[in-house]
């Protein structure tokens, strides 16, 4: 049984597609150049998308296929000034080949970045320049809030002979002792 939802969502494909071109237009309008590939490959996703639906009928489904595939193949001739999307494609997530000439700008400033100290600190209205002089940074580093342990005092001897050990009583002998207090406490209360 074809849905009424299946049938909208086809004329939806395809009106995108067919709406590829009046983009096409409006970018050669606008910037004098279109990213080709791009309206391409989401031409083809739309096809796929048509493919993977279920419970359409197959003529509708071929109808829209053949339209939209109309739409790809006018796209594959254009001929016009064409340009490089530095993104990634259209709902794949997948990123784009780009040219290592067109980032390097890109990576001379991520190289400087990488070996600058932090420009500037502070807060409250108070800040500090950090990295400015050639001589910064050289010598002992210092941490204002880190203090090196003190020396510890010298071992002295003890003579054995002058120490008592007196062991802790254990449990037991705890016990008996405040049974012990309780019944004098009891014998005195008694009185």
């Amino acid at each position: 049984m074809v849905t009424k939802k299946r049938t909208t969502i086809l004329k939806k494909f395809i009106r995108k597609a067919e709406g590829l071109l009046d983009k096409v237009t409006y970018n050669m309008y606008l910037k004098g150049t279109v990213p080709i590939e791009v309206y391409k490959n989401r031409c083809l996703h739309y096809i796929e998308a048509v493919n993977k639906l279920r419970d359409v009928d197959p003529d509708a489904k071929t109808h829209a296929k053949q339209r939209i595939f109309n739409v790809y193949f006018k796209l594959q001739e254009y001929d016009g000034p064409e340009r490089q999307e530095n993104r990634q494609t259209f709902n794949t997530g997948e990123d784009v080949e780009i040219p290592l000439e067109t980032v390097g700008d890109l990576l001379d400033t991520a190289v400087a970045d990488a070996y600058r100290k932090t420009q500037f600190a502070g807060g409250l209205g108070f800040s500090t320049s950090k990295g400015i002089t050639l001589s910064e940074g050289m010598g002992k580093q210092i941490n204002n809030y880190w203090q090196p342990p003190a020396k510890a005092a010298p071992v002295r001897k003890v003579d054995p002979s002058t120490v008592s050990y007196t062991p802790r009583e254990t449990m037991k002998e705890w016990r008996d002792k405040m049974a012990v207090e309780k019944e004098k406490i009891l014998k005195c209360l008694d009185k």
